[in-house]
């Protein structure tokens, strides 16, 4: 071990001494490729106004006490790193438009299949950001449509269908744990409130969703500036040293 370390302080003692003895004309290359990688650096991590937003947003509700999963996609711009304007396009998972055990408004036991899909525009503030922790607030509103089919329990056979358009929109808080800088936890809770009035379905009810957050600026950020722009820097100096 001591004689790795005796080489490594070696390796460090000529690298200072040749940083010591360049030449004025080296020296001057030396500082123009210190000030270049200051420049480079500033300009990959400038702050951007205007930046994608994209988000997979897979919700879990309930419908009078039976619980969906509903598979959304948003897509927006995000501005000055606080405000995101976007549309999110959302429908009922297969697995929960299978047929459920219910009841009616007349309390008659029935075999229910639920058919749901909306699109919405949204709009999220960002409350505090901190270094691990960030708190936003998720508002939204939008349309859609509605199928559900009642069927007899014993003949299954087809009772009610009824198809209809709706008026949807939700609000709630969403928070992200960052321990690093790439990559997180989020979770979120809301409740969605909708314009239908039937009191069998119930559409209105809170939701809950949560997952893994990445940062893809920030990863793309570092690797050009670690493993592009340093290394080339690292590369350019050491030849320097060596010729001199």
């Amino acid at each position: 071990m001591s004689k790795y370390i005796i080489i490594a302080l070696f390796i460090l003692l000529q690298t200072t001494l040749g940083a010591q003895n360049l030449s004025p004309e080296k020296q001057h290359i030396k500082d123009s490729l210190t000030a270049q990688l200051k420049v480079d650096s500033t300009y990959i991590y400038r702050p951007q106004k205007y930046r994608p937003y994209i988000n997979l947003d897979q919700r879990n509700s309930f419908i009078r006490n039976q619980s969906i999963n509903i598979n959304g996609l948003q897509l927006g711009v995000l501005v000055n790193d606080r405000h995101v304007f976007g549309l999110g396009g959302y429908n009922i998972t297969s697995s929960s438009k299978q047929q459920v055990k219910t009841k009616t408004d007349k309390n008659i036991p029935v075999n229910r299949t639920l058919d749901m899909d909306y699109g919405t525009f949204f709009y999220q503030y960002t409350i505090l950001d901190k270094r691990f922790w960030e708190i936003d607030i998720q508002s939204e509103i939008g349309l859609g449509t509605y199928d559900f089919k009642y069927y007899d329990v014993n003949t299954n056979k087809l009772l009610a269908d009824k198809s209809a358009g709706l008026l949807v929109g939700g609000i709630g808080p969403l928070l992200a744990f960052k321990p690093t800088k790439w990559i997180g936890i989020i979770g979120m809770v809301g409740y969605r409130f909708t314009s239908e009035k039937n009191s069998t379905l119930n559409f209105n009810g809170f939701y809950y969703s949560y997952g893994a957050w990445f940062d893809i600026r920030q990863i793309l950020r570092d690797y050009k500036f670690r493993y592009v722009k340093k290394r080339k820097y690292k590369q350019q100096i050491n030849q320097l040293l060596l010729s001199s």
